[in-house]
């Protein structure tokens, strides 16, 4: 009777091990068990191109139907071509993903010019949607440009004259210096009746 229970109670313990085991990791066919996401498809769609003519060697992935190219382990200055390989076209959508932090601006040169600014903020990589105008289907390739917001020097301010009481008499310039009369100066009614010629005689 004692083995019995003995062997009983054993069995119990084992059970209770067991389900406590289940509870601390699920079997991957446990119903609420999720998968994790799988990482993205890299794909191949456009040429990249470094500045020196070199094969470039970032990710392209599909995110729905934009066309992303990712820049998210560039840091500092750079900059990429992207060409159109031949007889395709440009998806619907294109946006070029970085992270925050990295670069401060992106510039895409296409059809036409277009700045885009990176947010400070936050840890994971964000995607840049270009502008419909930006590139069309035919166009043959867009240049990116990565780096800092350039900083623009503040034009130079002029030194405050100052008050200038309407009463005073202008300072004397460089033209005036050499003895000459300026219009500004003041001359005495002595000195105008000497600087004035004599009346010829018999007036």
């Amino acid at each position: 009777m004692k083995s019995r229970l003995a062997l009983i109670a054993g069995l119990i313990a084992a059970l209770g091990l067991a389900v406590s085991g289940c509870s601390m990791s699920p079997p991957k066919i446990w119903p609420f068990y999720k998968k994790p996401k799988p990482p993205p498809e890299v794909v191949h769609e456009v040429d990249l191109a470094n500045p020196d003519g070199s094969a470039a060697n970032y990710p392209q992935y599909w995110k729905r139907n934009t066309l992303v190219i990712d820049l998210s382990g560039v840091s500092g200055a750079g900059s990429v071509a992207a060409r159109l390989p031949a007889d395709t076209t440009w998806p619907v959508r294109v946006a070029v993903r970085v992270r925050p932090g990295s670069v401060e601006q992106v510039e895409v040169v296409g059809e036409e010019r277009s700045v885009l600014s990176v947010s400070r903020e936050g840890v994971e990589p964000i995607d840049l949607e270009l502008a419909n105008s930006v590139f069309r289907q035919s166009t043959g390739a867009l240049y990116i440009t990565w780096g800092a917001m350039p900083q623009f020097a503040e034009a130079p301010v002029a030194p405050d004259p100052g008050f200038v009481s309407p009463t005073e008499v202008p300072k004397s310039s460089p033209e005036t210096d050499n003895g000459a009369a300026g219009a500004g100066e003041i001359i005495s009614p002595a000195d105008a009746s000497k600087a004035q010629p004599s009346p010829p005689p018999g007036t």
